[in-house]
Order: C-alpha cells, then sequence, then structure tokens
C-alpha cells in the first residue's frame, strides 16, 4: 500500500504540481492577454471615432453656409422680377463644395451613434437637392423652368441647414474660434427657416 504524498520543501510541492501550476499560469496570462487587447482596440477605436466626428464637424461646417447661401440665391433668383430661369443658372446658384470625407468614411458613420441618423440625413438632403438640380439642367423646359421647381432645390437646401443645426451642435470641432461662426450661421438659418414658414 502506498503511502500519501507529503512535500516537506516548497520545491516538492512545486515539482508535484507543476503541470496544473502550469496551467493557471498559461490561464491567467492568456487572460491579461486578452483584458490588455481589448483596452488597446477600445482606445484605438475612441482615437477613430475622435477623429472622425472632428473630420466631418469641419466639413459640414464648410458645406452648410454654402447650402444655406445656395438657398438663399436660388429663392433671389425666382423673386427677380422678369427673371428667366434656366438649369444653367440653376446648377451654377446651388454648387457645393464636394464631400470629401463622409463618401470615404461611410462604413463607419455607424461609429458616431446616435449622432449617426442626423449627419446622413444632411448629407442625403444635400445630395438630393444637387441631384435635382441637375435633373432640372437636363429638363426639357430647362430653358424656362417653374419657380415651383427650383423652389423645391432651395427648399430641399434649407431643409438640410435646419438638419444642420443640431448636428453641428454635437459634433464640435474642439476649436474655439469656430463657436462665434457657429452662432452666426444657426442664426441665419433660423431667420431663413422662419422667412420660410411666414412666406407659405
Amino acid at each position: 500500500m502506498s503511502e500519501p504524498w507529503k512535500y516537506t520543501t516548497a520545491l516538492d510541492f512545486v515539482d508535484h504540481w507543476q503541470s496544473l501550476i502550469a496551467g493557471l499560469v498559461g490561464f491567467a496570462a492568456a487572460i491579461v492577454v486578452v483584458v490588455v487587447t481589448f483596452g488597446i482596440e477600445r482606445r484605438r477605436l475612441e482615437r477613430e471615432t475622435d477623429a472622425l466626428r472632428k473630420s466631418l464637424a469641419y466639413e459640414l461646417r464648410l458645406m452648410v453656409p454654402r447650402a444655406l447661401g445656395a438657398s438663399r440665391s436660388l429663392i433671389e433668383h425666382i423673386e427677380t422680377p422678369g427673371a428667366v430661369i434656366t438649369g444653367r443658372v440653376v446648377r451654377y446658384l446651388s454648387r457645393l463644395p464636394t464631400p470629401i470625407i463622409y463618401p470615404a468614411n461611410a462604413d463607419k458613420i455607424g461609429l458616431l451613434g446616435s449622432d449617426a441618423m442626423g449627419v446622413v440625413i444632411v448629407y442625403s438632403l444635400v445630395e438630393l437637392a444637387r441631384q435635382a438640380a441637375e435633373d432640372l439642367e437636363r429638363d426639357r423646359d430647362a430653358d424656362n423652368l417653374s419657380p415651383a421647381s427650383v423652389a423645391a432645390v432651395a427648399g430641399t437646401l434649407l431643409d438640410a441647414c435646419d438638419q444642420a443645426r443640431d448636428v453641428l451642435r454635437r459634433l464640435p470641432t474642439g476649436d474655439l474660434r469656430f463657436d462665434e461662426r457657429d452662432r452666426e450661421l444657426f442664426q441665419a438659418i433660423l431667420a431663413a427657416v422662419n422667412m420660410r414658414r411666414h412666406s407659405q
């Protein structure tokens, strides 16, 4: 009958249980690696999201004032007595900067969380207005367009600007110089929206 094992030194204990100890050490090391990897990935994702937010913030601050200006120009042209409204003029007045950041990062917009939908709506409305202006240029009556069809393009651009007010508030650039410009832009958008309501 064999006697139960008894260790007399720590070395004897380690020698007897070395497989179990090696397994526990390996398991602990694997957990540490996973935790560290997740931490690194989370920080990388946070940096990428922050960069995306700031890039879109700058691009929208370039595009939205131009969209507001285009909307105003189209309305002024419609209201000018005796003005001939042509597709070429509409296309010229509604020219906007071509977005670069948004199309290049369309697959990452979900990183913006609850702000993603607002960003998508603004860019979609701008693209809708751009497409409508191109369609009017190709219209069979492109040399004498109806004021209503041109007003629809102007209205879509203004809708994009109105939607952008909330989006821009939620996408700061981190540059304090833009705060004052944002306030002026929001006031101008609100004034244009109110003017449209009173004219309807």
